[in-house]
Order: C-alpha cells, then sequence, then structure tokens
C-alpha cells in the first residue's frame, strides 16, 4: 500500500513539474514526453493498418474551412452518391495531432476503399484553449456536414463518428451530451472515464489530460467528472463500438470496458472488441489474425452489422 500510495504521488509531482514547465516552454515539455512516449507514439504514427493496401483508393479529395484557421477535409469512394460518411477526429491527446498524420490517412484509406466518404476534422489544441472550445469546434465541423449534406453529396441519414484516443473522447463526450442523430460510433482506445488516465504510466496522457482540463485531479475532482463520457449515459443512443488494448499503456483498456458495462446496464447497442496484445494504436503496429479481425468487424460495425 505504501508503494502505490509513494507512485501515486511521485506522478503527481512529476505531472505538476510539467504542468509548471508547460507556462514557461511548452515545446521543451512537448519534446520531453515525446522522447519519453517515443516507442509508443513512433510506431503508432508512422504504421499503418494491415489492411490498407491501396494507395489511392479515393475519387477526390475536397478541402473546405468550417471555421476560422481550422480546415476539414472530405475524401470520396469511387462509388455514386450520396455517401454514408464517417466523421473522423484524430487523436494527440487533445494537445496535438493533425487530421493528416500518416496514421490517420491509413484509416482513411481503408474507410474509402469500403465505400465510405471520411471526414477528417483539425479542431483547436487545448494547451491554449479550455475544452469547450474543442468540444464547439467539433460541434461546427459536424453542423457544417449536415448543413451542407446535399451539396457535400452525403447521405445525412448515415453519418457515423469515429475518434481514436481523444477524438473518440470528443466523439462520445458530444454524441452523448446532444440530441443528434447519427449511425452509430466508434472509438479506439478512448478514455471513457478521465481518472483512468491517471491509473496509466504514460507520463504524456497524465500531462495531456490536466493540461486539457487546467487542472489535476486532487484539486478538482468535479471536472474530471463533468467531461467523462462515462457519466452521461442513458437509454436509447446510437449503436457504439468501442475497441481497446489490453496491453494499452496510456490509456487502460478498463475504461472501455467500464463504458462497454454501463451501456448495457442501459440496454444500449453496444460492442467492445478487446486485442489480448494491444498496445495504444495497435492496429497500425500489429498485423496478426486478430487485429485483421477487429479491423474487419469494425467495418462491418460502421455498415450497420450489429451481430455478434
Amino acid at each position: 500500500m505504501k508503494n502505490k500510495n509513494y507512485i501515486i504521488i511521485t506522478k503527481l509531482i512529476f505531472s505538476l513539474f510539467l504542468l509548471i514547465l508547460s507556462l514557461f516552454n511548452f515545446g521543451l515539455t512537448i519534446i520531453i514526453l515525446f522522447l519519453i512516449e517515443l516507442p509508443v507514439i513512433r510506431k503508432s504514427l508512422l504504421g499503418k493498418l494491415p489492411l490498407d493496401n491501396e494507395k489511392k483508393p479515393w475519387k477526390d479529395i475536397k478541402t473546405f474551412q468550417y471555421k476560422e484557421k481550422l480546415k476539414l477535409d472530405i475524401f470520396y469512394p469511387k462509388t455514386q452518391g450520396p455517401h454514408p460518411l464517417v466523421f473522423f477526429a484524430h487523436g494527440g491527446g487533445w494537445i496535438s495531432g493533425y487530421r493528416r498524420q500518416p496514421n490517420n490517412l491509413s484509416w482513411y484509406r481503408v474507410l474509402v476503399k469500403n465505400n465510405f466518404a471520411v471526414a477528417s476534422i483539425d479542431y483547436s489544441y487545448a494547451y491554449f484553449n479550455d475544452i469547450e472550445k474543442l468540444l464547439q469546434d467539433y460541434d461546427s465541423a459536424l453542423s457544417f456536414i449536415f448543413k451542407n449534406s446535399n451539396d457535400l453529396n452525403i447521405d445525412r441519414n448515415k453519418i457515423s463518428l469515429m475518434g481514436l484516443s481523444a477524438g473518440g473522447h470528443l466523439a462520445l463526450l458530444y454524441s452523448l451530451t446532444k440530441n443528434i442523430k447519427l449511425k452509430n460510433i466508434v472509438v479506439y482506445y478512448t478514455p471513457c472515464d478521465l481518472m483512468d488516465i491517471w491509473e496509466s504510466e504514460s507520463l504524456f496522457a497524465r500531462f495531456a489530460v490536466s493540461t486539457t482540463l487546467k487542472r489535476m485531479p486532487d484539486k478538482s475532482m468535479e471536472i474530471y467528472k463533468k467531461y467523462s463520457p462515462i457519466n452521461y449515459i442513458k437509454a436509447d443512443l446510437p449503436p457504439i463500438l468501442l475497441v481497446h488494448g489490453i496491453k494499452d499503456r496510456i490509456v487502460p483498456y478498463i475504461s472501455s470496458l467500464k463504458m462497454y458495462k454501463k451501456l448495457r446496464e442501459y440496454n444500449n447497442t453496444s460492442k467492445i472488441l478487446l486485442h489480448p496484445k494491444g498496445d495504444h494504436g495497435f492496429e497500425f503496429v500489429l498485423k496478426d489474425r486478430k487485429t485483421i479481425e477487429i479491423l474487419q468487424k469494425t467495418i462491418e460495425f460502421l455498415r450497420g452489422d450489429l451481430n455478434d
């Protein structure tokens, strides 16, 4: 028990140090964290999905400025529209990431090859902004899609939300707190209860969430509860798929497992897919049969196949 308390206190002190350092030199802080997390980050950012085997499966890419200084891309399949659309939010701990980074593009290629249009968005970073600003950006981008669906050749009745890590958090939090009609929601290795991040061994994850919420959990537990999707579960939600690696060192898989159990308590249509050897971003690194099976089931879920 003493050892566990010592570890928790050490983590809090180091996270506080990084938070203070970020006020004076945010770039240096990110470099330190990047170097600490380098093996996981490098492999996932530069990796690609095992189903990604076509260089340019899309017919066209269109870029729109949906808000001042913020853009989204729409990748169109070669099929006739109106197209079903996957609205995709990148990861990066709310403080980093880019809509066209290599691993995201790998997802777009696989989705487009399976006849989905993909809307990939950039959103504000939390080190300069409150988390509400990120949610407002998410809302603006999705509203742009719905408002212009006819001109964009998108089927507004077949819009799915998808996000990786922090992007999945935004997708869940937004969809659970807004009254909006969606086909389904898919999230990979997402922090559904933000307090679970403090059980992680990742310094980057703890720094990212404390930077995003502008508070440490021992000072304001309420804000961690307020922005945790698990606290907004109710009945009659769109179908939700949760995917996680059991070996995840950044966002503990228990976060998805708790979310799944609570979704089922409210009789929501939901599924969970766990990879026994998966770390954060496992789908870009592992090429085994289980990874391929999870990717195939993800595509099936997006199409509307809810069978086990």
